[in-house]
């Protein structure tokens, strides 16, 4: 999603930027940000900062609905609102796909032993297999692994409960 055109409205070298578009302008600007990289702040995905996809798509309804109100950006609101019917079906294909890799290993202590792993899950299991599913789209191997990863830590449950999204 392309939303360069907003860079006019946060050039503070223009005296005619109004606070309120400003301010509107930034926030499109790191939720678009938040998509295309999993939910997460830090650029990259990472489940201990990323935000759920159902998080993202409430907060967008509530920004469409602000945005209708004061005729602000509602195109660029629902164009990020667009995103989220893709990136909740990469967020679930991550965490089937975790469902079928613990139940093989199951079935496999070797296995299993990889798969407990975090760094292993995440780089053997979790990134190849978001690459190979979402080939050319970024932000949906980003909640590709997030969902993938999401999965794991419910399942291995390693006192994560303050570090798993709410």
């Amino acid at each position: 999603m392309n939303m360069d055109h907003l860079d006019q409205f946060i050039d503070l070298r223009r005296s005619d930027i109004e606070p309120e578009v400003f301010t509107a302008a930034i926030a499109i600007q790191h939720v678009s940000k938040l998509i295309s990289s999993g939910g997460s702040s830090i650029g990259r995905p990472d489940l201990e900062s990323a935000l759920l996809p159902q998080q993202i798509e409430v907060f967008l309804v509530r920004a469409i609905s602000t945005a209708q109100k004061t005729k602000c950006f509602e195109h660029e609101w629902c164009s990020l609102r667009q995103a989220v019917p893709p990136i909740k079906i990469a967020w679930m294909i991550g965490q089937a796909h975790f469902q079928e890799n613990l139940a093989r290993a199951m079935d496999n202590p070797e296995e299993m032993e990889y798969v407990s792993q975090i760094d292993f899950a995440a780089d053997c299991y979790a990134y190849p297999a978001a690459i190979n599913t979402y080939p050319h789209d970024g932000a949906l191997q980003a909640w590709y692994i997030n969902g993938y990863m999401f999965a794991w830590y419910k399942y291995f449950s390693i006192s994560t409960d303050d570090k798993i999204p709410h």
